[in-house]
């Protein structure tokens, strides 16, 4: 997806994301016992299995949201533990699970913010290809840009955040049940943009606890089983 930043990210073929005896806990509680597995550039991969198992956790250390340990690695660079600035200049960005977003600010806004990662310009982030790229994924969000993202509906603000994740111009989108608690349609038309995320370039990695659905757009998957991640199917 064409982006805001000039920093020279290209799409080539090579590992997008490598993780290896990925481990998560907190306190006493271990969430991810051993995650490893990798994730080529431009690929599609869903992270599946039943809730509990660890699958949220291990998308929050190889994005930097909680500490861990074992090795991770975005496109080649090894990501320090606990770094969510650096894993987001390094081009890997998180929709988390129920989305996360500044019920006070305007839906515009919380999208806008996702440009953040790459420039602290309000004009440049206003004018940019990423902020424009995130608008057109999902044109019926228009009318309610100027609204408060806590008033909107389950789905418009999975969109937001679907679109505030792509404003960050990522060269890896990672999404963590994108359909929660969504309606069929709506959940269709969140899958619909997510495909068309991908097929412009950028590397893919969902979260799903029903794998069908993610494989409607995946070409393989990483299946999560007490704490540990089973090699790609």
């Amino acid at each position: 997806m064409a982006g805001g930043n000039s920093d020279g990210r290209g799409v080539g073929g090579g590992v997008a994301l490598a993780v290896v005896g990925l481990v998560v806990a907190y306190g006493d509680v271990v969430a991810v016992h051993d995650a490893t597995f990798s994730v080529g550039e431009g690929e599609a991969c869903a992270i599946t299995g039943p809730n509990g198992n660890g699958k949220s956790s291990i998308l929050m250390g190889i994005s930097g949201l909680v500490r861990r340990g074992g090795r991770v690695e975005i496109f080649g660079a090894v990501a320090p533990s606990g770094d969510v600035r650096w894993t987001a200049r390094r081009g890997l960005t998180l929709v988390p699970e129920r989305r996360q977003l500044y019920p006070g600010l305007s839906a515009g806004d919380n999208i806008l913010l996702g440009c953040y990662s790459w420039t602290s310009s309000v004009r440049k982030a206003r004018n940019s290809r990423s902020f424009a790229a995130s608008l057109d994924l999902f044109p019926e969000l228009a009318p309610h840009l100027r609204q408060q993202a806590g008033t909107l509906s389950g789905g418009q603000q999975q969109m937001v955040a679907i679109a505030r994740g792509l404003a960050s111009d990522p060269r890896i989108l990672v999404v963590d049940e994108p359909c929660l608690g969504l309606a069929s349609a709506v959940s269709r038309r969140v899958y619909d943009a997510l495909a068309r995320i991908h097929q412009a370039g950028t590397t893919l990695i969902v979260v799903e606890e029903v794998p069908s659905r993610a494989l409607t757009i995946c070409t393989r998957r990483v299946e999560v089983r007490n704490g540990v991640a089973v090699s790609p199917a």
